[in-house]
């Protein structure tokens, strides 16, 4: 995670107001990430963050998460919302690639 100069996570603290804020938070954090990255950001009641949490770090162009593995991170952190992210590397998108027909058929909410 990213730290500031007295070595507080750049996030944590931050209150969330709206889809634009996180995606803004998380993508200024996973933006350098040469692979694709699965991670939550655990809030509070009043969507102040109180941790990130890395769940899978896949490979140049998939990765495997397991709900468990969410949910367990987000009830350690005692959070009472979350925000998932599936940030895809930027050199793939670059390229112009089609998704895999795996993540054709995932829903979007």
């Amino acid at each position: 995670m990213k730290k500031d100069g007295d070595g507080q996570a750049v996030i944590v603290g931050r209150s969330l107001t709206s889809p634009r804020d996180s995606a803004a938070v998380l993508l200024a954090l996973l933006q350098d990430e040469p692979t694709e990255v699965f991670a939550i950001l655990c809030l509070t009641t009043k969507y102040r963050v109180i941790a990130y949490h890395e769940v899978s770090r896949g490979t140049l162009d998939s990765t495997l998460v397991h709900p468990r593995e969410v949910f367990k991170a987000a009830l350690l952190a005692n959070a009472a919302a979350i925000v998932l992210c599936h940030y895809v590397a930027r050199h793939i998108m670059d390229v112009g690639l089609n998704p895999p027909a795996a993540d054709r058929s995932r829903p979007r909410y």
